[in-house]
């Protein structure tokens, strides 16, 4: 990818000029460890030799003081906010009711004063200039959002700060996510109790219901095939980040920043986890771990369950790793063959038996609702020690 924010392991080729001195080069170092693009001590070592000493003993100090901060933050992330919070405007924004939290972040409907539009503000629930490097975060992936104009991922149209909060303001869906749609359907007795709009779009997707799942997967491989060529990973997809309407249209959202293997992404729920590709936990990623997620998605949209029932991080990244999951209709023999391969064709754990991109995705999900033969086909000894045999059939 060619995105700044989506760099992998390493330093800008910018940096690479003559005539810098050491404290300019830990300045470079220090704005991209803050930027979150995790840069190598030494990769910056072999790239400047006659520094090379120098950087590997006072790097590591940098990252030492830079991690005593973020810890500082992080524990300031430990005491949720309350359950009524004490803002009740945002700028122009006005809040009429609570959307949904998370760890890290609170949405709310607001209408605009100016415009008296209705729109979604997702706000960070603690003073900026108490978690400035999460201050930071928010900036830097709300600005890949609103780089992203496209009808299956959900507009940014403002980020701003106000009384020491720093928020952004959305598109605003009448929908719900995803994981609340799973979860009305794997309710059998309904039990749960579940609000009625999730009913109403839970029951559309009940009519011809395998299409209807093949179209979710569509309109977010299409946001991600934008995405992806404006040089933009999600990094996040999980049911939790796809909304759902009655008309049966999906939004993407929530797009994220890399997490690396020894930093956030280890720190992750093991919800989270969940959906990550195995490169992920490499420090590895490119489309085809967006393809990954989104298959994984569809396993568990078309099973009802998800593919790994781990709650212990570390066992279950191990299963990420090594182990495939159980095959889609080995839990529910109803599945159609071919939309279990467009799955096993996402979540495979060699990236050179996935999809190569979210167009090859598109053109099988396009081929299956439409009842042609899909044109990725497997040969996939799935829970056992054989690996993967794939033939892609001529485009002709």
């Amino acid at each position: 990818m060619n995105s700044e924010p989506q760099k992998t392991k390493g330093h800008s080729s910018e940096i690479v000029t003559e005539g810098n001195s050491l404290e300019t080069l830990a300045s470079q170092f220090l704005d991209e460890y803050r930027q979150w693009l995790n840069p190598s001590i030494e990769d910056y070592a072999i790239a400047y030799p006659e520094y090379a000493e120098a950087i590997r003993e006072s790097f590591p100090v940098l990252i030492t003081m830079e991690q005593w901060k973020g810890n500082r933050e992080s524990s300031r992330l430990l005491y949720p906010p309350p359950d009524e919070f004490i803002v009740k405007q945002l700028g122009d924004y006005r809040f009429i009711r609570e959307i949904s939290r998370n760890k890290t972040s609170i949405s709310y409907e607001a209408i605009q004063g100016s415009s008296n539009r209705h729109v979604a503000v997702k706000m960070l629930p603690w003073k900026a200039e108490t978690i400035p490097r999460w201050r930071d975060r928010f900036k830097l992936e709300s600005g890949l959002a609103s780089r992203l104009k496209h009808p299956n991922i959900i507009s940014l149209y403002h980020v701003g700060e106000d009384q020491g909060y720093c928020y952004a303001v959305l598109q605003l869906v009448n929908g719900v996510r995803l994981d609340q749609i799973i979860q009305y359907l794997s309710d059998e007795n309904k039990e749960v109790s579940h609000d009625k709009q999730t009913e109403a779009i839970a029951l559309t997707l009940t009519q011809n219901k395998w299409n209807a799942f093949a179209e979710i997967g569509l309109q977010i491989a299409k946001a991600l095939r934008y995405s992806h060529s404006r040089g933009i990973l999600h990094f996040n997809i999980s049911p939790e980040n796809i909304l759902l309407n009655r008309e049966r249209q999906s939004w993407l959202a929530n797009f994220s920043l890399p997490q690396f293997a020894d930093g956030l992404l280890k720190q992750q729920s093991a919800r989270v986890l969940l959906y990550q590709a195995p490169e992920r936990f490499k420090d590895q990623h490119n489309e085809q771990s967006d393809l990954y997620s989104l298959g994984m998605v569809l396993y568990e949209l078309a099973t009802l369950s998800p593919a790994f029932k781990i709650d212990k991080r570390s066992k279950l990244i191990d299963h990420i790793l090594h182990n495939e999951a159980l095959r889609p209709r080995k839990r529910n023999a109803n599945i159609p063959v071919d939309f279990e391969t467009i799955i096993l064709n996402c979540i495979a754990k060699s990236q050179q038996t996935r999809y190569r991109s979210a167009k090859e995705l598109s053109v099988d999900l396009v081929r299956f609702i439409n009842g042609r033969n899909i044109k990725l086909r497997t040969k996939h000894r799935h829970n056992s020690p054989k690996s993967w045999f794939i033939f892609r059939k001529n485009n002709h």
